[in-house]
């Protein structure tokens, strides 16, 4: 075994120089900054209705159930009861 070297004191040298750690962190920064401005511009766009409607999100409905229809009221021919002269094509 090697002995181990001995440092005189107040001769501590940093392993990496402070110039090349300024520009390490001022890169990270930058790839942050450009990440977030990036997501920022290509963000989707709200505007206009949406596509889908969300669940929840009905509005009337667009028929009335045959439930609440009462069933007296339903004709059961399919012939109309009268005819009319305005309905009838005019004469040559």
């Amino acid at each position: 075994m090697s002995p181990p070297r001995r440092r005189r004191p107040g001769t501590y040298r940093p392993p990496r120089d402070r110039r090349e750690v300024l520009v390490a962190v001022l890169c990270a920064v930058g790839v942050v900054v450009v990440t977030v401005a990036l997501l920022f511009v290509l963000r989707p766009r709200d505007e206009g209705p949406p596509a889908t409607p969300k669940i929840g999100d009905t509005g009337p409905p667009n028929s009335i159930p045959l439930d609440s229809i009462p069933t007296d009221s339903i004709p059961t021919d399919s012939v109309p009861a009268e005819t009319t002269a305005s309905t009838a094509a005019p004469a040559p």
